[in-house]
């Protein structure tokens, strides 16, 4: 997983507790917040592991006395004899070891910010030979993750209204308050990088919105999220060259700008 990619997955974390205007973004402290939702998946990864280790512990203390209570365990003094297990009794555990696997899973599908910069080798004995085989491998800086979390979020929200209209104008037509929430999210930021971050290559852009959509959503999501963006990407590129809105986008963010300044629509009428 990519630096950029960890930023993204964690951008779609932070959507629903970002201000809905410009003036809200610049009152609020991005990094805190940003520093926050890192500590929060941390901890909710470190509680999933601890909570897993604390259901195998009890499977192995239920199967061990299984065997001690077992008769032909009942003279045994140190070692116990393995002893045939009911299907039953069978099917009781696996629940419990397939609860540990599901903490387990959701913990290392927590975004991987805690990974240090620098690389890092692994040693791997060979068990017949002897011989130890070495792997090493790059791992990527917070510093670089954040960077672009920040530069990814605050696209979104230096420009939400454009974008927002950009996403109405399609064939689709489609209404953004009324759509999916993971969804809207995900095509909101996909847009904040397709129009506003030059770096980030517009088909990149789509096709990291399609893969966040497998993450946190599913393959409807991802075949609706890329068809909208489909539809945008040459307006994305227009956009790009130009720098400059087209006249519908404009007139819309005037609007919304004297909304946010309690004027009237006849107050901004020329």
């Amino acid at each position: 997983m990519t630096a950029r990619r960890v930023a993204r997955e964690i951008a779609v974390i932070l959507m629903p507790q970002l201000p809905k205007n410009k003036a809200g973004g610049e009152a609020l402290e991005m990094g805190a917040l940003v520093e926050k939702t890192v500590k929060m998946l941390a901890d909710y990864a470190k509680q999933n592991l601890m909570d897993a280790g604390a259901i195998l512990e009890k499977t192995n203390f239920e199967l061990h006395n299984i065997e001690a209570e077992h008769p032909d365990n009942a003279r045994a003094t140190q070692v116990l004899k393995p002893v045939t297990l009911t299907t039953e009794q069978l099917r009781e555990q696996m629940v419990q070891i397939e609860r540990a696997l599901h903490l387990v899973a959701e913990a290392l599908d927590v975004p991987e910010m805690t990974l240090a910069s620098g690389s890092s080798t692994i040693n791997i004995p060979c068990k017949q030979c002897g011989h130890t085989n070495r792997a090493s491998f790059e791992k990527y800086s917070h510093a670089e993750i954040r960077d672009f979390l920040l530069i990814l979020l605050n696209a979104y929200i230096d420009h939400k209204t454009e974008i927002d209209e950009y996403i109405k104008s399609t064939r689709s037509k489609w209404n953004v308050e009324r759509m999916v929430s993971i969804d809207r999210d995900i095509l909101r930021l996909a847009c904040a990088e397709a129009f506003f971050i030059d770096e980030v290559p517009i088909n990149v852009a789509i096709s990291e919105a399609v893969e966040l959509c497998h993450r946190f959503a599913d393959e409807k999501a991802a075949k609706f999220v890329n068809g909208v963006l489909a539809d945008l990407s040459e307006q994305a590129k227009e956009f790009r060259k130009t720098g400059e809105f087209p006249e519908y986008i404009r007139n819309a963010s005037q609007v919304a700008a004297a909304e946010q300044r309690g004027e009237s629509l006849e107050e901004t009428t020329f």
